[in-house]
């Protein structure tokens, strides 16, 4: 039996909403998500959020991949930068490959590498 024409436009409207309803659904982020370095504020509030988050990032990590290395960890943070598209973290990395990093910055990474590798987890 064919549809009538004043159904028609119910049904058109009704495909327009599921659609819209599922593109809403599917791109959602979950708060919960991981971010970007560059997405956190730069206010004491958010250091700690970041600093909470990177922790669950690289305790999930290890739970994953228990033998991991540094390497491992770094090489999975790079693939996360990138599948992510954190451009700040990815431009910040090149600019440290390349040797152009700010010194004070290059500093600090340097002295928490240093404590964790003379103080691995336990």
């Amino acid at each position: 039996m064919p549809i009538k024409m004043k159904a028609k436009p119910f049904y058109i409207g009704l495909l327009i909403i599921l659609c819209a309803g599922s593109y809403f659904i599917f791109s959602y982020l979950h708060p919960a998500t991981q971010k970007c370095p560059a997405d956190y504020a730069n206010d004491d509030a958010g250091s700690a959020e970041y600093l909470a988050a990177m922790d669950k990032w690289t305790n999930d990590f290890y739970d994953a991949h228990p033998g991991a290395s540094l390497s491992d960890w770094s090489a999975a943070r790079h693939e996360f930068w990138v599948d992510n598209n954190c451009t700040a973290a990815l431009q910040r990395y090149a600019e440290a490959k390349a040797g152009n990093a700010d010194p004070e910055t290059m500093k600090v990474i340097d002295g928490v590498l240093r404590d964790a590798l003379n103080n691995p987890p336990q």
